[in-house]
């Protein structure tokens, strides 16, 4: 990573991994679900992931609120809802990314289409309690965590962090 210093990458995993058990440590409201909304399509119009070709910065339809980066990796499909964060975390496309007003069976779906299109999971989904779980997805030079929380008062969200692999 060029021109940041070791302490600086640190200070930003650090930012990055706070946002994401901050995420985790909300309380639970059924309530609060949204109704279930489409799969995104985010490739060749048939629900299948784009790849790095086809731009990973155009957003998917149902996003709204910020904009994903221009080089956001394309393999690491995004929820719908609400983008309310995007914090980069150095160079070469690694981001932690907070999408509120998810669905989790969409937020689900979607880690089942990045497994079937080729990519591995070094976890699965992993359940964390209160109808809340965690994800990792992992392509050949990257991992992304996927953390859903129900969003207590707030409302339900994923927060994606997308890091080099191992």
């Amino acid at each position: 990573m060029r021109g940041i210093t070791t302490a600086g990458r640190g200070a930003a995993l650090c930012a990055a991994l706070a946002l994401a058990v901050l995420g985790l440590t909300a309380c639970g409201d059924d309530a609060a679900q949204q109704e279930p909304t489409a799969v995104q399509e985010d490739g060749g119009g048939d629900g299948s992931p784009a790849t790095e070709e086809s731009g990973g910065g155009s957003a998917p339809s149902g996003l709204t609120g910020e904009a994903l980066p221009d080089d956001w990796p394309a393999e690491f499909l995004v929820p719908d809802g609400e983008v309310v964060l995007v914090l980069p975390l150095g160079d070469g496309g690694y981001y932690s990314v907070l999408v509120e007003g998810v669905d989790d069976d969409q937020a689900r779906g979607l880690i089942d289409e990045m497994v079937a299109a080729g990519l591995g999971t070094v976890s699965g989904v992993a359940e964390t309690g209160g109808g809340e779980w965690v994800a990792v997805v992992t392509s050949a030079d990257r991992s992304a965590s996927y953390a859903y929380a129900t969003g207590g008062a707030g409302e339900p969200n994923v927060t994606i962090q997308v890091l080099p692999q191992g």
